[in-house]
């Protein structure tokens, strides 16, 4: 082809056709600079569908992601949720008298006691921030919606947080330094993960006295209530908090489907 014309630009100059000379050299320039406007339009398409792919993969990772957290915000809710309706129980029961009543007593503020820490499944953004590839997420909307998720997570430890400090102050700290504890485990076998839990039957008949006397006492003790009383609150705020998260999520989700399927 360079052949082709460099044979048409001698044959002209050689036939003394300047004029025609100009204009065919005009014309090659500007089907070179065609040529080279379109090998860069070629490249900037081939760019934009490199970065395309690579935001389908972020958002097909970032909905894998929230598909998880569904499960995890919609088990935290319950779980949130089970804490209050312990600590809601245990302050309007009568004080347990019997050593039946006290395995029932002792069950459910065990309920109240275990603590869970929620963790997020945040991995695919926390990458998108750490690379700096978060404008590769065009849709504004999702981009918004993953920057207030983070926001609502972050409350969400904040609030943990604060119940921490109240439950080893109000709950913990006053349960050990006043009652016997873990009274029905089996303390002789040592096991992988928690001891046999023993019934009340299992429960030497000398140790009752004492385990009722327990029992009744950490029931009217107020700082203990003060602290069944924050529980309740904070547990019931946090499950509220994380059903409002799945009904945040799911529209996220909504979002990125209709982005990928565009």
């Amino acid at each position: 082809m360079i052949k082709f014309f460099r044979d048409i630009r001698k044959s002209l100059l050689m036939e003394n056709k300047t004029s025609k000379y100009f204009k065919y050299a005009i014309g090659e320039i500007v089907l070179v600079v065609i040529g080279i406007l379109i090998a860069l339009q070629i490249n900037n398409w081939n760019e934009l569908r490199k970065e395309r792919l690579k935001e389908i993969n972020y958002l097909q990772n970032l909905k894998s992601d929230l598909e998880s957290e569904l499960k995890n915000n919609k088990k935290f809710a319950d779980y949130r949720f089970k804490k209050a309706e312990a600590s809601s129980l245990l302050l309007n029961s009568m004080a347990p008298n019997s050593i039946e009543a006290v395995q029932d007593y002792t069950d459910t503020y065990e309920l109240v006691f275990i603590w869970n820490t929620f963790v997020p499944n945040n991995n695919t953004f926390k990458e998108l921030l750490s690379s700096g590839n978060l404008s590769l997420i065009k849709n504004d909307s999702i981009k918004n919606g993953l920057l207030e998720l983070e926001k609502l997570y972050a409350g969400i430890e904040t609030g943990e947080h604060h119940m921490r400090r109240e439950y080893e102050v109000y709950l913990y700290d006053t349960h050990v330094n006043n009652v016997s504890a873990l009274n029905f485990f089996d303390l002789k076998q040592p096991a992988y993960g928690l001891p046999r839990r023993l019934s009340s039957d299992e429960i030497p008949i000398p140790n009752h006295a004492k385990l009722i006397e327990d029992a009744q006492w950490q029931h009217n003790n107020e700082i203990f209530n003060n602290g069944l009383r924050l529980a309740f609150m904070n547990n019931s705020f946090l499950a509220g908090l994380h059903q409002d998260l799945v009904h945040f999520i799911e529209n996220l989700i909504q979002l990125i489907d209709t982005e990928i399927n565009d």
